[in-house]
């Protein structure tokens, strides 16, 4: 039994600790960049509309890999790029419905799986920032949003250090009571 919570302890301070790293470098990554956060060429991205449900729903977050080699994308692909949206220029994650033609000159028909009809502007393939990596967190983008602000900074580094904080006060507490058995207990043997 004590070596089941021995390991389940040191399984839960693993985890809190990942976490509380991730949680800084998500805030530190999207403080300094101003963008999204960017961990070894992958991106994660923040869905702001409905227009690929059931794929993934708006506030989800998404994992984009930034592409270097656009002309390898086919049809199914779901891309993100540089697109016009309310009249102002942003990122549009959409799927690839039709390619036209070879390498570098590729063209991608593009449509969001909720839309209707596909985009009025085919996407060239420098247009292509990155692709959709089949891994989306529901609702995580809403606490990206907030994790820019000033509250949300804190919060995401306050939050896991009182955890950690915890825990390990949980773990001393433990350590000082177990001491304080084998203490009693060797006491007890040199009376007897």
């Amino acid at each position: 039994m004590k070596k089941w919570m021995k390991m389940t302890g040191s399984i839960l301070y693993v985890v809190i600790f990942t976490l509380m790293i991730a949680s800084i470098i998500v805030v530190l990554s999207s403080r300094t960049t101003g963008g999204d956060p960017q961990i070894f060429g992958y991106q994660l991205k923040q869905v702001l509309s409905g227009s690929m449900e059931p794929e993934f729903s708006t506030g989800s977050l998404i994992l984009v890999k930034e592409m270097t080699s656009p002309e390898t994308l086919k049809k199914g692909d779901i891309i993100t790029f540089q697109g016009k949206q309310d009249d102002k220029q942003s990122f549009v994650t959409h799927r690839i419905v039709g390619v036209k033609g070879e390498g570098t000159s590729k063209t991608f028909e593009t449509k969001g799986d909720a839309n209707m009809y596909q985009d009025g502007t085919p996407v060239k393939a420098n247009e292509v920032a990155a692709k959709y990596e089949g891994i989306h967190i529901p609702y995580a983008g809403k606490l990206l949003s907030y994790a820019g602000t000033s509250a949300g900074t804190a919060l995401l580094l306050i939050i896991p250090g009182v955890m950690l904080l915890v825990y390990s006060t949980i773990h001393f507490v433990g350590a000082a009571k177990n001491r304080k058995q084998v203490a009693e207990i060797q006491m007890s043997e040199e009376q007897a």
